[in-house]
């Protein structure tokens, strides 16, 4: 079951989005050429991203979080942000050239998370968690949902089709890419979909594992020491029919030169090896059978063995059981400095950036994760590595902010 709740968005104004919302190149507002003499920054980068200061210091982090405030309350004094007057439930749907996605954004109870109501898939980063934490104690804002999916509801579908059919939106973007966004305030129909999502079976996290867990923890503390509840978090619900799964390729960075011998004589040992005729980069096209690009060369590599478990049969599982750890060493992925995840469409493009940069480097490509497969290792209450799929949508940062109040 899931338990949800409307709220009031503090949304951008139309006039600016595309300098506050869209940061990505391939989506940009339609009101862009009204915006752009305005130069504001992104909301990023103004209200999280300020957040990220280097060497981390009590002091600097104290500062940080006092102008995040500050910004906010000038944001919205000039009314670049506003805060809706009424609580709503909203429907969200991102139209890409080759996919188009909708679901159902509104608030959950981090007391699901806590008590076992969403299933949970991947470890978290310990360093990540914290930062979190903090950075939602101290601003009490959220600018992206955490995606979370469910088996297909024909209740939550008739709702958000009907909705979408007859109801007021707000689109921005353009020929690259569509965001849009109806709200809904009606009290008959939010009540429908909050009686709809108490009755679904499973929920599962798909994207925003760190973000859950430390609001977990923030509950926790936060109870535990009677101070003031951050117990809901920012949610988006799509059904797993809809979600797109891509790869998250891993990318070793070496502290000392390696020794080309001895390290294809350990990688025999668990996985055959076969190096392509082609120079461009491998994407695998099947499970457990890997790209591997090692001096110079791209590689196919294939595991001896396949563990019988859910968990243990995906790729990014037996890549740190059988490889990273007994041949580099990683016994902890979630903080080992030298093991970089990328993912997305543009993965091997950043690869070939990072490569140019450190061409002493190991990557391997995977294989995207499907869906059921990830609700199989949720419903086993195992666990993958992190980073362990790539999972879309992803929302821009600030096309609805939640702030705990």
């Amino acid at each position: 079951m899931a338990t949800i709740y409307p709220f009031r968005a503090i949304r951008p104004n139309p006039l600016y989005a595309g300098q506050l919302v869209f940061t990505a190149p391939q989506v940009e507002s339609v009101s862009w050429k009204v915006s752009a003499a305005g130069n504001l920054a992104p909301l990023k980068d103004q209200l999280e991203n300020a957040a990220r200061i280097r060497p981390e210091t009590p002091e600097g982090q104290e500062r940080a979080y006092a102008n995040i405030k500050k910004t906010l309350t000038e944001l919205m004094d000039a009314a670049r942000l506003y805060r809706e007057l009424r609580a709503g439930i909203y429907v969200y749907e991102i139209e890409m050239p080759n996919y188009r996605q909708a679901g159902i954004w509104t608030l959950t109870a981090v007391s699901d998370y806590m008590q076992g109501r969403i299933k949970t898939h991947e470890h978290t980063l310990t360093d990540s968690v914290r930062r979190i934490y903090n950075y939602r104690e101290q601003t009490g804002l959220e600018g992206n949902p955490v995606l979370l999916t469910y088996s297909p509801s024909v209740a939550i579908n008739r709702i958000i089709a009907e909705t979408q059919k007859n109801g007021e939106k707000v689109s921005l973007g353009s020929k690259m890419g569509f965001h849009r966004i109806w709200k809904i305030e009606n009290k008959i129909t939010q009540r429908k979909l909050i009686s709809a999502f108490a009755a679904i079976k499973d929920v599962y996290m798909a994207d925003g594992h760190h973000r859950l867990a430390s609001a977990a923890k923030l509950l926790a503390f936060q109870r535990e020491n009677n101070l003031p509840l951050f117990d809901k978090i920012s949610s988006l619900y799509i059904a797993s029919d809809q979600l797109r799964l891509q790869e998250f390729d891993r990318l070793f960075l070496p502290d000392k030169p390696l020794d080309q011998e001895f390290f294809f004589q350990r990688l025999s040992t668990h996985f055959t090896v076969s190096k392509v005729v082609f120079t461009k980069a491998v994407k695998p096209n099947k499970p457990n059978k890997m790209g591997m690009y090692a001096f110079g060369e791209w590689h196919y590599i294939l595991p001896r063995s396949i563990p019988a478990t859910v968990e243990g049969c995906i790729d990014a599982a037996i890549l740190q059981e059988q490889l990273l750890e007994p041949v580099f060493g990683i016994k902890d992925p979630q903080t080992d400095p030298r093991l970089k995840c990328i993912g997305g469409e543009r993965a091997l493009e950043e690869i070939a950036d990072q490569l140019l940069v450190r061409p002493d480097a190991i990557v391997f490509t995977l294989f995207p994760l499907n869906v059921q497969l990830l609700m199989s290792v949720a419903d086993a209450r195992k666990n993958l590595p992190p980073k362990s799929t790539w999972i879309e949508p992803k929302v821009p940062y600030g096309l609805l902010l939640y702030q705990n109040s």
